[in-house]
């Protein structure tokens, strides 16, 4: 009986020491993963996760890169990595002395996201997050045609609205007819394209992009009437320009002033 009774002791011991010894043995490793990035549009990315542990001979079995809840790429514990994402994204990955690394080659809208990476070994399991986001971006060009002017801006994040300036003058409040037209391509990127009809003037026009998140203009290009005549030293060609915060209703302001004094001459 008091054989039994001591067996009884020592069973109950045992769990309820079990939970501390799990706990203990799966604080031993780390694992830690780079910062949340707002990475330009197009850029590299390089997400690193990287497993260490307080103790020696830490063995991974499994390491694993997420985006939300699918699988990017995996490394097994001969140290094999295995790239799950689909053939038409730019992820790659690469492995190392305990560090999986997530390389986005070109990193696009449909790229932002979270990203987790879970890790299980000899000495535990650990996960860790981070989040990749994109500056605001787009490309301008602007052209005539026969009865309208055109402006087409392309690689756009995120969604806009198309201002056009005629000098001084915005034609954005409906006195000027325009039609716009958006289209999305597999990567998350918007090409927006905007008609305005065309006025008989010597003034340049403007069109300039404005992001629906933050209300700056990211992209404009001055669209000179090709019949107008050259300003010495001149080149009437449409100009662009793209990029956070543009300035771009000066360049036709600008232009203006240049050909008007010209004119006065």
């Amino acid at each position: 009986m008091q054989k039994r009774g001591k067996m009884e002791y020592t069973w109950h011991t045992l769990v309820w020491l079990l939970p501390a010894f799990t706990f203990s043995t799966q604080g031993l490793v780390k694992l830690s993963t780079s910062p949340g990035i707002t990475a330009e549009c197009g850029e590299r990315v390089t997400l690193n996760c990287n497993a260490s542990s307080s103790q020696k001979d830490l063995s991974i079995k499994h390491i694993e890169w997420f985006q939300s809840h699918t699988s990017v790429c995996s490394v097994n514990e001969k140290g094999e990595v295995r790239n799950h994402a689909p053939s038409l994204t730019d992820f790659y990955c690469d492995y190392k002395h305990g560090r999986l690394s997530l390389i986005i080659q070109r990193v696009k809208p449909l790229d932002r996201g979270n990203y987790s990476c879970k890790l299980h070994s000899n000495q535990g399991t650990g996960n860790s997050n981070t989040r990749v986001e994109l500056q605001e971006c787009g490309k301008a060009k602007g052209f005539w045609t026969k009865d309208r002017l055109t402006c087409a801006f392309t690689n756009v994040y995120p969604d806009g609205e198309v201002h056009w300036f005629h000098g001084h003058r915005n034609l954005s409040d409906g006195s000027v007819r325009h039609n716009t037209s958006k289209q999305v391509d597999e990567g998350g990127w918007l090409t927006i394209r905007s008609d305005l009809e065309r006025e008989s003037s010597l003034v340049a026009y403007n069109c300039s992009l404005m992001s629906a998140a933050s209300g700056r203009y990211v992209a404009s290009t001055l669209v000179p009437n090709p019949e107008s005549r050259r300003v010495p030293g001149q080149e009437l060609t449409p100009q662009s320009h793209s990029g956070v915060g543009s300035n771009g209703p000066m360049w036709t302001c600008l232009f203006s002033a240049v050909f008007l004094a010209a004119t006065l001459n």
